[in-house]
């Protein structure tokens, strides 16, 4: 008995512990091959609260231009992008930052597409992180009806923010979807505890991100770049 306690008490201060960088970039568009990324936020979370004092964001030089729809979604033109700073230094940034941690997102696999190939052309490395997408996580505790079946079916930041009465003022900024995402995660987190002692493996095997979960690949209905 006494062993199955300080069991319970190492595995509570491991996962009290252990720590999550939410992520979100935006894009030039969705076409992995010609598109890129205009910038990224990331925002440390550990277990539950959210380090608003840990944050990365950053604008850069995608080195494409960016198509008129992006321009009119994030109010950034080409002369603007041309003037930040190089990808291939944001991205040695942003891999410094995350470090070995888990990364969490909203449709995730998207950004880590992106950030796959980025990385893989201008730092000739891979990018093979752990990831946890929020979305599936989302999708999993309404099946099991844990959230109301009335948001079965959401699918965009602000629907599902919304299910968590999340306020959201504005879109398409990479720092502030991070932290919109963080919140959602941390309800997620709490729901999960509550059904799951060993919260982060069962969030870590629910929340794996796979392109069949994301409609077929039909990201454009569910995700905006």
């Amino acid at each position: 008995m006494f062993k199955f306690f300080r069991k319970n008490r190492i595995e509570s201060e491991i996962f009290r512990n252990k720590e999550f960088v939410v992520i979100d970039t935006e894009l030039t568009g969705l076409d992995e091959k010609n598109d890129s990324i205009i910038s990224i936020g990331a925002i440390t979370m550990r277990e539950r609260s959210i380090l608003i004092g840990d944050i990365f964001y950053r604008i850069l030089n995608p080195q494409c231009k960016p198509k008129d729809k992006a321009v009119l979604i994030h109010k950034l033109t080409s002369t603007e992008l041309e003037q930040c700073p190089d990808i291939k230094l944001i991205l040695k940034e942003f891999i410094d930052f995350i470090k070995n941690r888990p990364i969490v997102g909203h449709f995730i696999e998207i950004d880590i597409k992106f950030l796959r190939k980025e990385t893989s052309k201008w730092l000739n490395t891979g990018f093979t992180p752990e990831a946890i997408d929020t979305y599936i996580i989302f999708n999993w505790l309404i099946e099991r009806g844990i959230i109301s079946k009335k948001f079965k079916g959401a699918k965009s930041l602000p629907e599902i923010a919304e299910a968590f009465d999340i306020k959201v003022d504005m879109l398409h900024d990479a720092l502030y979807d991070a932290f919109i995402t963080a919140q959602i995660f941390q309800r997620e987190i709490i729901m999960v505890q509550k059904i799951n002692a060993s919260w982060f493996d069962l969030l870590k095997k629910i929340g794996k991100p796979t392109v069949s979960g994301y409609m077929l690949g039909k990201y454009e209905k569910n995700y905006q770049f």
